[in-house]
């Protein structure tokens, strides 16, 4: 799959930093024939864990402030940093492991799509949420985002965008979140998770009024519909802080031992 300008970005914390190599490991393993860049956003680079990565899998480090390290500020802080060159950007976190082979034919049109529809900015790969089934359809393969038939505009699941219109909603969702005047951001960015709830897409559908989200179609109900998309991992393998049995027997199976 070719290069195109794309940037494949992890934004991860010191807590975290043990799923890092797992990662990495079925990022390689899952998408061999990917050829974008991998970026780490993160605030401690020294770390012989982010040494390793850089070191062994080419991915190259952003680093950032202190005063940038929380969770939506450090996103925002993320795409400011990466290279010029960077016009797409696939924002991951470090719990989204790759279990299948990627759908590369499904990742190539969506990049098509970015690259000749001015009006539509962002592509959903998880289903989990997803557009609605009555909503119209791009292809055979995107449905168009509805503010009307969908709560879930915006999604932290895995979506190509627009590098322009992904830090101008980080940008906006970070300025939200300084008018709530408070010192515990945790609270408010992650346990409230303004960005998902209805402050946040209230505020999403707001700045993109005349522009378009895709996403994939959902192709039935059960759980195991994540692995029938283009990017099919299990969401997520961190929850509350706990990593959940599935991911430790990944790890088993790649010969990794987690430093927990």
């Amino acid at each position: 799959m070719k290069k195109n300008s794309i940037a494949y970005l992890i934004n991860s914390t010191p807590n975290y930093y043990y799923i890092l190599e797992l990662h990495l490991v079925l990022l390689r393993r899952y998408a061999p024939n990917l050829k974008w860049e991998v970026f780490l956003a993160t605030e401690e680079p020294e770390h012989p864990v982010c040494k390793l990565l850089e070191e062994k899998y080419n991915v190259k480090l952003l680093v950032l402030e202190k005063a940038n390290a929380s969770f939506l500020n450090s996103r925002k802080r993320a795409l400011e940093l990466l290279p010029e060159y960077i016009t797409m950007v696939l924002p991951m976190q470090e719990d989204f492991l790759l279990e299948r082979f990627i759908d590369e034919k499904s990742i190539e049109e969506s990049i098509k799509i970015l690259e000749n529809y001015e009006s539509i900015f962002c592509i959903r790969y998880m289903p989990c949420p997803g557009p609605n089934e009555n909503n119209p359809c791009f292809s055979d393969t995107y449905r168009y985002f509805n503010s009307k038939n969908d709560f879930y505009m915006f999604s932290f699941q895995a979506s190509l965008w627009k590098r322009e219109e992904c830090l101008k909603w980080y940008s906006a969702i970070t300025d939200m979140l300084k008018s709530h005047n408070t010192t515990n951001s945790k609270k408010i960015e992650v346990d409230m998770n303004i960005a998902e709830n209805s402050e946040g897409q209230k505020l999403y559908k707001e700045i993109f009024s005349n522009k378009f989200t895709l996403g994939y179609k959902r192709v039935h109900k059960y759980p195991n519909a994540v692995y029938m998309t283009p990017f099919p991992y299990r969401p997520t393998a961190i929850i509350r802080g706990v990593l959940q049995p599935f991911a430790k027997e990944l790890a088993t199976r790649e010969g990794l031992t987690l430093n927990i």
